[in-house]
């Protein structure tokens, strides 16, 4: 096939997933059927976005890159950065730029994330107030922290925590401010959030917990914040990362559907209402979700090049575990880990003197594990995540798995039952869709 014969396909976003597109193209279209074009509104190129917070240590966002300049280059995609796509004209097939660049395309990729979700209440434009996204944001928190004392963080995901993490790290008395009752809402249960309160207080973190924001106080520059109870706290900074909204306006004023809460709508294939346009990431909506996570956006972005290099295969969730370290704690979940179905047995266990919780769900024979929740000590979470997600048969009692005394033979050692019927509390039976079986070895309220 000759140059002239190949198809365009032009991306808007050159982020993680806009990235993981460009290399899963590259090396799926052996037969070079497609050149591609990205426009990247951020003077770099892709950078690790989930490690973000580490830049606050390392004072070098370069280190984050993922793809530098040169590779784009090598590979044939023709980049251009610190600019912004500005419209799409879907009865040319064009694409427009902020800059005034003009990109005709035969097939187009929307990845331009997602926004943080900013609270609309009197003073949030102050001095002092910022968002939490980008490096260029971490760039303006490094700075202002610099010169302050205190900072609020807005927010219990994910991202609050990291970035929490992160201005503490820094030498700021930090307060996390929760909207919800409980942290990581998306990621934990009850119990296993208040155990990771607990080990974030403990460090010396205020969190407020059911907190709506009201007010930013202060002159030009932020002195303090207020809630809807009447109670404030006194801070020189506010950092915003309470959620995300997808990024759908170019989609919108293009005349592609969008869902009623945002988010482009796509089938399972991801194609949008115009059939040449494909939305991937945080800025998808199929089927109803979003997805704040990088995983299902890299699926995303592997099924549409794989389709479009004769592949047929439909967009499927794929794997949405995590483990990572929050503030110093360890946190893990993976596959099915809420009770709220039937037919699903479950052992716990919480240590509140050490922070340690642990949960894990399986078939009712015992014979499968279902997923889990680790809190505080995460160290198997990678093998517990595979035998999960693969259903194979276990090669023990759950109990023992339970406790970490489960070879691959499926044998564990005397020493280690009489060490945990010394402490055990509680008869180690299944519950279906009730209370679970519980091994503590301390266990005191919340």
């Amino acid at each position: 096939m000759s140059f002239a014969e190949q198809q365009t396909i032009v991306v808007i976003g050159s982020g993680m997933v806009g990235l993981r597109f460009c290399e899963q193209l590259t090396a799926f279209d052996e037969r070079r059927r497609y050149k591609l074009v990205v426009f990247c509104e951020e003077a770099r190129s892709a950078y690790d976005r989930v490690g973000l917070f580490s830049f606050t240590a390392q004072r070098d966002a370069e280190k984050l890159l993922l793809a530098r300049r040169d590779w784009y280059e090598a590979v044939g995609i023709t980049l251009h950065l610190a600019d912004r796509a500005i419209q799409i004209d879907r009865d040319r097939h064009v694409v427009r730029s902020m800059k005034g660049v003009n990109v005709e395309y035969d097939l187009l990729i929307l990845a331009m994330g997602a926004y943080p979700r900013v609270p609309s209440v009197h003073g949030i434009q102050k001095q002092g107030v910022f968002v939490y996204r980008t490096a260029d944001d971490l760039e303006h928190v490094v700075t202002s922290a610099r010169k302050a004392r205190t900072c609020a963080v807005l927010g219990g995901g994910l991202s609050a925590l990291e970035v929490a993490g992160a201005v503490s790290e820094l030498g700021l008395l930090t307060h996390i401010v929760q909207p919800e009752n409980q942290l990581l809402s998306a990621h934990l249960d009850r119990a296993g959030s208040q155990t990771l309160l607990r080990r974030i207080r403990d460090l010396g973190v205020n969190v407020h917990l059911s907190k709506t924001l009201t007010e930013v106080r202060g002159e030009s520059h932020i002195q303090g914040i207020v809630f809807d109870d009447g109670t404030t706290i006194d801070c020189d900074m506010l950092i915003i990362s309470d959620g995300i909204r997808s990024r759908d306006e170019l989609a919108r004023h293009a005349g592609i559907t969008v869902g009623e809460q945002g988010g482009i709508e796509v089938n399972d294939r991801l194609q949008t209402s115009d059939s040449r346009i494909f939305a991937i990431g945080e800025c998808a909506l199929h089927s109803g979700t979003k997805f704040g996570v990088t995983a299902p956006g890299y699926t995303m972005a592997e099924t549409v090049a794989a389709n479009f290099c004769g592949d047929s295969r439909p967009f499927e969730y794929g794997d949405l575990s995590i483990k990572l370290r929050l503030l110093g704690v360890d946190v893990a979940c993976f596959g099915q880990w809420k009770t709220d179905t039937e037919n699903v047995a479950v052992l716990s266990e919480e240590d509140a003197f050490a922070g340690v919780y642990r949960k894990l769900l399986f078939t009712m024979d015992g014979k499968q594990l279902l997923g889990g929740i680790l809190v505080g000590d995460a160290s198997d979470a990678t093998t517990l995540a595979t035998l999960a997600k693969t259903g194979t048969v276990l090669p023990c009692h759950p109990q023992d798995l339970m406790l970490r005394r489960c070879s691959e033979s499926g044998e564990s050692s005397s020493a280690e039952v009489r060490a945990h019927n010394s402490v055990r509390v509680g008869p180690p039976n299944f519950h279906r869709n009730g209370p679970a079986s519980t091994y503590v070895r301390t266990n005191t309220d919340p």
